[in-house]
């Protein structure tokens, strides 16, 4: 009977979908249970985070991590599902390929061809640039790593947020075996995978993996759906007994129509109205039948709404026509792994390429539509040495990162549209070490040095189109219902090549000469041409570069061999860049002072973990990706230095077994994250002749009128809370495994509470969330000793409609992405 207990407990520890609970399956395998005749225990998982191995309890740093499998269980296969595995991070699945990645309220709603990503991504090693695509990084994997605060001294570029490492499932030396599963659910959701590992010769294996998922749309209207392909191959060889190398290559391919948008309502144009929403605006809302979850911004009742309740100025007409979503992106990357024992140290050198191509089409805050056509390639190599000396512990290193990314884009706001062919370069060049001296056997003193060199530099032309309304009846705003909204298009040609030649009857811009300058646009009335289509160029050619000196130090103490205590102190800093923005054309470089201690602690023979942390972390000009006006009155998605923010709390998490076959998880986390100094200046957008106050910006800040040198508003929204930032996410779970006859059933149930939160740029009523808790649930069987397994599971048990972004586009249309809905399904998996 002992036995079989023990069998259970293996079998919990290593189900138990929860970061504080993880599994290394690999080469770097740890010890499922302590044994000792009947006492069992929790897992421990190897982490590399600290560039050597060591357990998650030993890494006096804050992380959570969970293994492979564990991902699998809570149904994490691509990056937007972390949400619910580390309470500090949130990624946000923005337009098209563009995700977003935040901790603690540090982040970016998306990431383009020219944004610094401020939570770096790391798909084996190798820290990937733009991180548009998580298809691939989600392939047999191995262990998920989050780290929290600056990573200043042995990560790549920018990492001021934090650090998600993915690490993949490695070759496995004279073993052979392989693993399947399929998986089916609701909204056809069809996921199939597999692994192989084949042993070659003695000291040679490889490994190979594959994925194939897809699923219908979430929303009535179809958006929402997805078809994810991805393939991974490995070698590993010992070529000599102190020399390892391994090689990878992957390829993926991202199709369908990306997330789905859902409409809230419209910000109407009220001038002075003092009991307007927000300004000159009042909110009005959509009807139930637009606004019921998942209903999608292409049914007809939302189009009609839109139709009837919103105009896009300059050119006041019906908003019509968006442009139905799509993706076609594709990615692939090399990287290699050579470790070898010198003697003296051991090196470890990694050497990569990765390239993407993206094709996507998508309506974001919304647009009437956005596309994207963007190819991104990177070079990177870092190189390491590591060893001891005595009580002290040495690593030292370099890093090379080279990315190149072309592409071309236009944003169609309906009457505005701004079409960007950029080119852009970025070189980062560092040397970092770090020293651990142990002064006693249990208190270590630990510090870090980084020194970054960065140059970058973009080449772009962008045209800015804008639709003017001239007809303007007395009393009253401009009117020009008759006139159609620019088309969506790649340039302007493709844009205004779509119209019909009558709407330009004076003068047709297809004259062979650059489309520059005014164009009269419609019918002409009594006093002229109803509307104009302007076309203004611009080219931006910058170059630039920062250099830093970032640095960690750190204290830590083992009380005893169970409880670690520690406390540190590091900087981080992300480099400036460039915006296709006019008047907002470069950024600086943002800086981060952290201050942590935390506590690591195993009682009861290992029968409960119990892990806490605090923080406070200090921002100066602190980098925001937003949408927001250029100096134009265009509304044009840019990063700008907001200024100064304080982010401090406190974050516990624990595991507690309970009894032999039942477990306790969970993990509360405290944030009071807000902007100290948020300040900018918006050009008014009112016409000649206006009274001051009138066409106020739609933001729920405190502005004030500026009326020279011209006419401008003061926005200021200090005080307020960070972007993303719940001040409470509590995760609960239980586990209970049963003996029955020769097999295990195993059922979890695991909820995630997070308070209100700010998940739209201007701080409008309709940019905060609310209260939301869901709650996942799965049921497992296996045969005691078998070889398979089935999985029945429900996610998102409660159907919340959690938002993800909520902000407001052209026409002050608002709108959202949500997480996704109720979902159910069956997996079954078997391993020989």
């Amino acid at each position: 009977m002992s036995k079989m207990i023990l069998r259970a407990s293996v079998a919990l520890a290593a189900l138990a979908p929860f970061p504080a609970l993880a599994q290394d399956t690999g080469a770097q395998q740890a010890t499922q249970v302590q044994q000792d005749d009947d006492v069992v225990g929790l897992n421990t998982i190897i982490v590399t985070a600290q560039r050597r191995e060591e357990t998650l309890q030993d890494a006096a740093i804050p992380i959570n991590a969970i293994a492979g499998d564990q991902l699998v269980q809570a149904g994490v296969t691509d990056a937007t599902a972390l949400n619910k595995v580390a309470p500090a991070l949130y990624v946000v699945a923005a337009g098209g390929a563009n995700a977003g990645y935040f901790v603690r309220g540090v982040g970016n709603f998306s990431n383009n061809g020219y944004t610094n990503p401020a939570v770096a991504f790391n798909l084996d090693g190798v820290y990937i640039g733009r991180p548009s695509s998580t298809v691939a990084s989600f392939l047999d994997v191995n262990r998920v790593e989050v780290l929290k605060g600056p990573q200043g001294t042995l990560y790549g570029r920018n990492a001021t947020g934090g650090a998600v490492n993915v690490i993949p499932n490695i070759p496995r030396l004279g073993e052979f075996g392989a693993e399947v599963a399929a998986q089916y659910g609701s909204y056809d959701a069809l996921e199939l995978t597999g692994a192989l590992n084949v042993p070659l010769a003695d000291g040679l294996a490889t490994r190979f993996a594959a994925a194939y998922s897809r699923n219908d749309g979430y929303y009535s209207d179809g958006t929402g759906s997805g078809e994810d392909l991805a393939f991974r191959a490995q070698v590993l060889a010992e070529l000599t007994e102190d020399v390892t190398l391994r090689l990878s290559g992957d390829y993926s391919t991202q199709q369908g129509t990306g997330p789905g948008t859902n409409v809230q309502g419209v910000y109407a144009f009220t001038p002075f109205s003092p009991n307007a929403t927000a300004g000159n605006f009042t909110f009005v809302p959509a009807p139930a039948s637009v606004t019921a979850p998942f209903t999608g911004l292409f049914a007809p009742q939302t189009l009609d709404f839109i139709r009837n309740t919103a105009v896009g100025a300059p050119l006041y007409s019906p908003l019509t026509d968006y442009a139905y979503p799509f993706r076609d992106d594709s990615y692939w990357g090399i990287n290699a792994e050579l470790t070898a024992d010198l003697g003296f140290a051991e090196l470890t050198f990694i050497p990569a390429y990765r390239e993407s191509r993206l094709d996507n089409q998508f309506n974001g805050p919304p647009f009437k539509g956005a596309v994207n056509q963007n190819v991104a390639e990177q070079t990177s190599f870092e190189a390491r040495l590591t060893g001891d000396a005595g009580p002290v512990e040495w690593l030292v290193g370099g890093y090379y990162f080279d990315e190149h990314v072309e592409g071309l884009d236009s944003y169609n706001q309906f009457a505005t549209v701004s079409f960007n062919d950029f080119a852009t370069d970025t070189r980062s060049i560092a040397a970092f070490g770090r020293l651990v001296f142990s002064v006693t056997d249990d208190l270590r003193l630990v510090g870090g040095l980084r020194f970054t060199d960065e140059r970058r530099e973009i080449d772009a032309e962008v045209d800015t189109l804008a639709a003017v309304c001239l007809n303007r009846p007395t009393p009253g705003p401009p009117s020009c219902p008759l006139v159609p909204t620019i088309p969506v298009g790649l340039t302007v040609a493709d844009s205004l090549g779509q119209l019909a030649p009558a709407l330009f009857p004076v003068r047709s811009p297809f004259t062979g000469a650059p489309i520059v300058g005014s164009y009269p646009y419609g019918p002409i009335g009594p006093r002229g041409p109803y509307a104009l289509v302007v076309v203004t160029p611009s080219d931006i050619e910058r170059v630039a570069g920062d250099e830093e000196i970032t640095y960690r130090a750190a204290v830590e103490y083992d009380v005893t061999p169970e409880n670690l205590v520690y406390a540190s102190f590091e900087t981080g800093f992300r480099a400036g860049g460039f915006n296709l923005t006019f008047g907002q054309e470069e950024y600086a470089p943002e800086y981060i002072d952290a201050w942590t201690i935390g506590s690591k602690n195993n009682f009861f023979d290992n029968r409960l973990q119990l892990n806490l942390e605090g923080f406070y972390w200090k921002y100066e000009g602190q980098q925001l990706a937003a949408l927001g006006v250029d100096g134009r009155g265009s509304n044009s998605f840019y990063t700008r230095n907001v200024g100064e923010s304080t982010i401090k709390g406190a974050e516990i998490d624990f595991q507690a077994l309970v009894t032999e076959t039942t477990l306790l998880r969970g993990g509360v986390q405290y944030l009071d994250a807000t902007y100290d100094s948020f300040a900018y200046n918006q050009i008014d957008l009112s016409a000649a002749g206006d009274p001051p106050n009138f066409l106020t910006p739609l933001t729920g800040c405190d502005f004030t009128q500026v009326l020279t040198p011209r006419r401008s508003f003061d926005i200021d929204c200090s005080g307020r809370p960070a972007l993303n930032a719940p001040e409470w996410t509590v995760n609960l779970g239980v586990q209970q495994t049963l003996l029955l006859g020769g097999f295990e059933l195993t059922g979890s149930v695991d909820g995630r509470y997070r308070s209100n939160r700010v998940v739209g740029f201007n701080y409008l009523p309709t940019s905060e969330t609310g209260d939301d808790l869901t709650i996942d649930a799965a049921v497992t069987l296996r045969p005691d000793l078998g070889d398979w397994y089935v999985t029945a599971f429900v996610r998102n048990l409660t159907d919340e409609f959690v938002p993800a972004i909520l902000q407001v586009g052209a026409g002050n249309v608002a709108a959202g992405s949500y997480e996704p809905p109720r979902r159910y399904g069956v997996r079954i998996g078997y391993d020989f």
